[in-house]
């Protein structure tokens, strides 16, 4: 696990949206675990921002939520 401290929640954000790009582009039918309540809302504001700019296409990839669970 690697720890990266930003300088604020807009650049945490920034740098988790990043990672998640990466990840659809290079394998747009990737499987997505996202967590529900407060904390990724920022990285989610992020992601749409791009998908709405059309950088981002989430066409192939499947989601699912983390409280989404059996038992």
């Amino acid at each position: 696990m690697e720890v990266v401290i930003q300088r604020d929640g807009v650049a945490v954000a920034s740098l988790v949206a990043d990672a998640i790009e990466r990840l659809v582009t290079s394998k747009p039918d990737a499987v997505l675990g996202l967590a529900t309540g407060s904390s990724p809302l920022g990285v989610y504001g992020e992601l749409v921002g791009r998908h709405r700019d059309g950088h981002l296409s989430f066409r192939r990839t499947t989601a699912f939520l983390l409280d989404e669970y059996i038992g």
